[in-house]
């Protein structure tokens, strides 16, 4: 098991590498696709994971954000977001890592429709 560090490697000039973790792979590709149509100066990629750790015998790299997306309907997404956390060093979570919430809005609709 490897832990993700936010000093493994160098910056890369005018680039920045963002990890959607989650368990939902549309929602992922989702975001990830409309990240990339945004008019940006630097270069962006964006890398999906279901979940940590990440093979270690990729070569990857460096990942400036991570962003854990938590679906609050589902028990799995939030068990599999905090297995993950354990893989990620805590240098990390200074600045480097974000949770979105998703799912907010489907339960209020929902009560709304329905009788």
């Amino acid at each position: 098991m490897s832990v993700l560090r936010p000093q493994d490697q160098l910056p890369g000039l005018n680039a920045a590498t963002i990890l959607l973790v989650g368990t939902e792979d549309a929602l992922l590709q989702q975001l990830a696709d409309s990240m990339l149509k945004e008019d940006c100066a630097s270069q962006l990629k964006v890398h999906l994971a279901h979940s940590l750790p990440l093979p270690s015998n990729v070569n990857r790299p460096r990942i400036d954000l991570i962003v854990f997306l938590i679906n609050l309907h589902s028990k799995y997404s939030l068990q599999n977001v905090e297995e993950s956390l354990h893989h990620v060093d805590a240098t990390f979570f200074l600045g480097k890592v974000s949770f979105l919430a998703t799912g907010a809005l489907e339960r209020r609709w929902n009560r709304i429709v329905t009788p």
